[in-house]
């Protein structure tokens, strides 16, 4: 059994980003809405609505059919996961085993619950017994980073039989059984193949972190990252010392800190489309861990690529298809701030600074961690999210956000002009 987990919010705070590096695929084992009949769909196609939040897929799902929760749609996770082991001892599931996971550095091991005769409704899916890993506490508190309730991930034991069609424009997920896909249908679409390891899908994809290197690796694609792409595998790391990368935290996980770079790389090529000087990260793994034998990937693919294409994964078939849409030649959207802006109270709807990036914008304004938002530009938080708040801070270069914070007993006013951080 497998399953990878990171958590990643950005010292840079691009939550589009890095914050939003919510990346459940790197663990490896040592109130939602009852969606009604849809009788407009043919047999064999089930639709999935979702929210679309800071770059996460985020769907409705009834436990054991009956309590609703919403769960982190995510293909880079091989196992299903729930957060609060309170929920699996209310419904008393059978929770017999146990699993090692491996933090996200490779390194630190936590011991979780495997429960059995879990049921989970989808839509209209036909809910079938299977299990679930089940954490002790939930160490990710994922809510804090897009602003809602989070209670666990959807994995690739849930889909691994079927086709899944991802339609980021419509928010709908399509489940299609295999005896019902036609590839003929798909004819405007580009088709590669992938290799699916441990229920996880893989494409290799070309990387040119400079106009002089240029390799080819293989790369999940994870719809559990709210990110653009991630590397974790020793490289040229001179390359780090130009302007175009940051160095610091990048988040924490279940080790702690992760560490690593934020910048722009030269290229990157995603089966037959291309996306120059891409903000990306890379975070910092020792040799050791990299040798362990589940580590099968040079990095990842996130929703920020994802979300520009209708995208099929036909996972019985070991097939990609992929369809530019109109948000294809979007400009990658991120921070200019500097700020790392989490979510707080019972609500979720109270906003705090939990990182602020050396020499950013912010940190020249005098702005410090642990400040809390009252204002921004001239209007209470009670009329923010986080995915509003994040959105301003990735304005364009030049413009000025404006700040009332409490510290302490302090009351402040800040003035940020934000900057091309990369």
């Amino acid at each position: 059994m497998n399953l990878h987990q990171y958590i990643c919010c950005s010292f840079s705070s691009h939550i589009r980003w890095v914050v939003a590096y919510w990346i459940l695929a790197a663990m490896i084992p040592c109130s939602a809405q009852v969606y009604p009949p849809q009788s407009t769909q043919p047999q064999g196609y089930t639709e999935i609505p979702f929210e679309y939040i800071n770059g996460f897929i985020v769907i409705d799902v009834l436990f054991q059919q009956i309590y609703p929760m919403k769960f982190i749609f995510d293909t880079g996770a091989e196992n299903s996961v729930l957060f609060n082991k309170d929920i699996a001892l209310a419904f008393q599931l059978p929770c017999n085993n146990k699993v090692r996971l491996i933090g996200s550095n490779l390194n630190q091991e936590i011991i979780a619950d495997i429960c059995t005769e879990v049921y989970l409704k989808v839509a209209n899916l036909h809910p079938q017994a299977s299990s679930m890993i089940v954490l002790d506490d939930d160490y990710f508190f994922i809510e804090e980073f897009i602003g809602i309730k989070i209670n666990g991930i959807l994995g690739g034991n849930y889909f691994s039989d079927k086709i899944i069609k991802i339609d980021y424009i419509k928010m709908v997920i399509t489940v299609i059984e295999p005896g019902k896909f036609k590839p003929s249908k798909y004819k405007k679409y580009h088709q590669y193949d992938i290799e699916i390891i441990d229920k996880k899908p893989y494409l290799p994809c070309k990387i040119a972190f400079t106009a002089d290197t240029t390799f080819t690796e293989r790369m999940l694609l994870d719809t559990g990252a709210g990110i653009s792409a991630i590397f974790h595998h020793p490289i040229d790391t001179t390359i780090f010392g130009t302007s175009s990368w940051s160095r610091g935290v990048l988040g924490k996980g279940l080790s702690g800190d992760i560490e690593g770079y934020v910048g722009k790389i030269h290229r990157f090529r995603f089966g037959d489309f291309e996306f120059e000087q891409m903000i990306s990260s890379f975070q910092w793994l020792s040799a050791a861990a990299l040798k362990h034998e589940k580590i099968v990937r040079f990095g990842l693919i996130g929703n920020l690529i994802l979300e520009r294409f209708d995208v099929i994964l036909d996972y019985p078939n070991k097939k990609l298809y992929l369809k530019a849409t109109k948000q294809y030649k979007k400009p990658f959207e991120y921070d200019k701030s500097g700020l790392t802006i989490y979510a707080y109270g019972e609500n979720l709807n109270q906003y705090y600074i939990k990182h602020v990036n050396e020499h950013s914008p912010a940190a020249m304004a005098g702005i410090q961690e642990n400040d809390i938002i009252l204002k921004i530009n001239g209007f209470s938080y009670k009329w923010f999210t986080l995915k509003k708040i994040n959105a301003l801070m990735s304005q364009k270069t030049g413009k000025k956000v404006k700040l009332k914070l409490q510290r302490g007993q302090e009351i402040l006013k800040k003035e940020i002009i934000l900057k091309d951080l990369y």
